[in-house]
């Protein structure tokens, strides 16, 4: 069940292979989408290593931390829509949380990449 999450990893890797090749102006915006995509789910999967031992804790610890971060705005969107009931989280409330999650963040590294490529595009003309 823990390796499902973890391997989410593959899909901003297979969105900047893709983007480089077809659209290699937009590729850092392709990767953040990508990336935005699936960081609050890969933060779940680091954070359930966390049990698996003495190499579990430094992931599971860098899990926490980044699903403390990465899991607020789904979590409040949802909760302000009504989606999700007062009370202990469970069933499936996760996966309207991670879907909020999923389009919050989405856009967020998905701008950010675009800023990025704005960047690489004028630093290219000079």
């Amino acid at each position: 069940m823990i390796v499902l999450p973890v391997a989410l990893v593959l899909v901003p890797m297979v969105a900047w292979l893709c983007a480089r090749r077809f659209m290699p102006r937009f590729s850092a915006t392709a990767t953040g989408v990508g990336l935005g995509l699936v960081i609050s789910p890969v933060s779940f999967g680091l954070y359930g290593t966390y049990f698996l031992g003495p190499f579990g804790i430094v992931t599971g610890m860098i899990g926490l931390v980044s699903l403390l971060f990465h899991g607020a705005p789904g979590f409040h969107i949802t909760r302000f829509l009504g989606l999700v009931p007062p009370g202990v989280v469970e069933g499936i409330s996760h996966l309207y949380i991670e879907t909020a999650n999923a389009i919050v963040w989405g856009v967020v590294y998905g701008v950010l990449g675009l800023v990025i490529d704005h960047v690489r595009r004028s630093r290219v003309a000079l």
